[in-house]
Formats: C-alpha cells, structure tokens, sequence
C-alpha cells in the first residue's frame, strides 16, 4: 500500500457483514499497539468494537480481503457494513465512535487535519514494523530474519517505553478507582455484621489496628461467621477485640466452634472463643496436627494478622456431619488452598460455608501451601454437590 493512500475504502462485497461491531485489526506483538487498545477498550463501555490480534486465522476468519504485509504495517478496522478503513481513517473512524474522542474523529477528516494525521501516521508507521517486533519475533505473524536485523535492544526499550507511557493515564486512574472502592467497602462493613437467612446466617466483619492495612491495601476483607449456633473461623488474636465487641453486642447463642483451616487469619481465637463461650471446638484431624505446635509465621504476617497461640486441649474432631440447632451441616474436604481445607455444606438451606476455598477471577496466594491443580478440582466436585 502507497504511502500517499494510507487510507481505502474497499469495494463493498455483495453480501454485506454479519458482524454488528467494528473490528479492529492489530499487532499482538506490538506494546504501543496493546497500550492503545486498553485505550480502546476502556472507551468502549457499549461494546462497539472487538480487538482482533493479527494472524492468518483471525484475518481470514474477519474478512478474506485483508492482507497480512498491509496489516502489519498499519492499523484496519472493518466496519458493520463491510468498509475497510486504513491507516490514520482507521483511527478517525473508532474515534467517532466515542464523545470523548470526537473532536480527533470528526477534524480528523477534514482536509488539513487529515493530510497533518497521514504525515503523522505515516512517521508512525514507518517505525513501529521495527518496534512492533520487539518481543524477539517469535510469534505466528512475525518475520524472524528481518526482526533480528531491524529490533535492536533500543528499539525494544523505546516501544516498550511509549507503551509504558499511553497507558500510564489508564493505570493510574486504575489504582485510584480500585483505591477508593476498598476504602469505601472496608468504611461501609467497619464494625458491621450481616444477618442473612433471617438471622440463621450472621457475617461479622472483623477488624484491628494492623489487621486493618489488608483490606485498606489489597481489598481483602476478615470475617467470622454464625450458622445456626456454630462460630466458624473467628479470626485471629489481633481481631479479638473486634470478634468481642460484636458478641457483646448481639449476644449470640453459640453452641460450637469450627474452624475450616489452620491459616492464622482463621483459628487464632479458636480456644479463647471456646472457653469464653463454654462451647466445644472442632477441628479436622489435619488441621489439629497442623496447630500442635503451630508454625511459626513469617515476620511480616506474624506483626499485621498475628501469630496464634497453639492449638489446646480440650478439642474435637470432626467427622463426616456436625450437627446445628436445626440440622446438621455435611464436613467436606476440599485440599487446594491448603491440604487441610474443609467446607460445611447444609443441604436444606443449599448453603455453603467455603471458607477460603472460593477462587475468584485470577488465582494469587502468598501461601506455600497452595496446590492450585486440588483447588480446580475440588472446586468443581463442591459446586456439583452443591447443586
């Protein structure tokens, strides 16, 4: 393609696009290209446009007019009606799309601006084939022979850089946004419990003065919970204040305490809320071992969770059931966030008591005790259980 038509319109095909978004062709491989991307993707909130990675299946499988060489060299986006645009009335095009973004769109096509947006298109595109592959081209749509001549070590850092920088604006105001909402959920649950299943089930946020620094900086909120008579993980001896404060004040009738498993977070007021309620504890067999002696934990989490005395007689363990008030509740091992991790499963209510075995939509622990292959599956038997 010419430099002097970095923009085509493409013969219209006699059956128009089935495709009701406008999708954008783009090099994977590229870091200017993915910042520009998260641009795009966080403008679109109505689900406009699809970003399409460039390789031979995704360009046959979006339109069998587009080339891999023309691709490479600059951004195609195919429209609903079957339009390709090109080049810098590609980027006129998404920008129409959106408020924000208007006033690059609509100028863009006019005549000076747009000859001002070729020239720097071009300037762009002139470059980025080097920068584009500066990953070391090892990807489907790379040539290997000209990357290693043309993607030196500089041209790596500057792509590498650029991207840095387009995204920055989107990672700061990321950082902030996820910021306040801890700080506005962890405010919202202070001192706070949560009756649910009228008052069968009972969520009580927990907190202490280093306690308090998770939630605040990673959004991970501690609680104990009431099922029917039973306190279950009643939290650590630096949120033994807090566990008290709320028993005073709603005076619960507990009649046992179980504990899911041996983090510090979870069994560090075991016998202190046993003896002070004059309830028997339960615990599985590994989760006693576990607890006799207890390990000692780093320093860093030993000084914010605190470390947990260990594990005192007298205490029971668990068999295949416990019994409640009004039932009884199914013991099921569930290894993965540790090997000793159990749930507790009311098959009347169809409620579950996880835990931690919950996995969330990414998998992180700092625990050296996690097999993430047992919590998959372990997962996916509690579910069919469950249900």
């Amino acid at each position: 393609m010419s430099d002097h038509s970095l923009v085509e319109i493409a013969e219209m095909p006699d059956k128009k696009s089935t495709a009701s978004e406008y999708r954008v062709l783009y090099d994977g491989q590229c870091e200017i290209c993915q910042a520009c991307v998260s641009w795009l993707r966080t403008l679109d909130r109505e689900n406009k446009t699809i970003c399409l990675p460039i390789s031979t299946e995704v360009l046959a499988a979006a339109d069998l007019r587009l080339r891999m060489d023309e691709c490479l060299r600059q951004l195609h986006v195919v429209t609903p009606e079957g339009e390709i645009h090109v080049g810098w009335d590609a980027v006129t095009c998404l920008a129409r799309l959106f408020p924000s973004t208007w006033l690059i769109g609509v100028p863009g096509q006019w005549f000076a601006f747009r000859q001002f947006g070729r020239s720097l298109y071009r300037f762009v595109a002139a470059n980025r084939y080097s920068l584009s592959k500066c990953r070391g081209g090892a990807c489907r749509v790379a040539k290997p022979e000209t990357v290693r001549r043309q993607a030196g070590f500089g041209a790596f850092w500057s792509c590498y850089t650029l991207g840095f920088f387009i995204r920055l604006p989107l990672i700061l105001w990321a950082g902030a946004r996820a910021a306040v909402q801890r700080i506005s959920i962890f405010a919202r649950t202070y001192h706070h419990g949560l009756d649910l299943l009228n008052g069968k089930l009972t969520i009580l946020f927990l907190n202490g003065a280093m306690p308090n620094a998770v939630p605040l900086l990673f959004g991970e909120l501690f609680t104990a919970v009431l099922y029917d008579g039973i306190a279950v993980d009643p939290g650590s001896p630096k949120m033994r204040s807090s566990l008290a404060r709320h028993l005073r004040r709603g005076h619960p009738k507990i009649t046992k305490v179980v504990a899911t498993h041996a983090h510090e977070e979870h069994i560090g007021n075991l016998n202190w809320l046993a003896e002070s309620s004059g309830s028997p504890l339960y615990v599985s067999q590994m989760t006693a071992r576990f607890l006799t002696p207890f390990k000692k934990l780093p320093w860093v989490r030993a000084a914010i969770i605190g470390q947990p005395q260990n594990l005192e007689q007298p205490f029971r363990l668990l068999g295949e059931t416990v019994d409640t008030e009004s039932g009884r509740l199914q013991v099921i091992a569930t290894p993965g966030h540790s090997d000793d991790h159990i749930v507790l499963y009311d098959p009347k209510e169809k409620v579950l008591l996880a835990g931690d075995a919950f996995m969330g939509s990414y998998f992180a622990t700092p625990n050296p005790d996690v097999d993430s292959l047992k919590w998959l599956v372990e997962s996916r038997t509690s579910d069919a259980t469950r249900y």
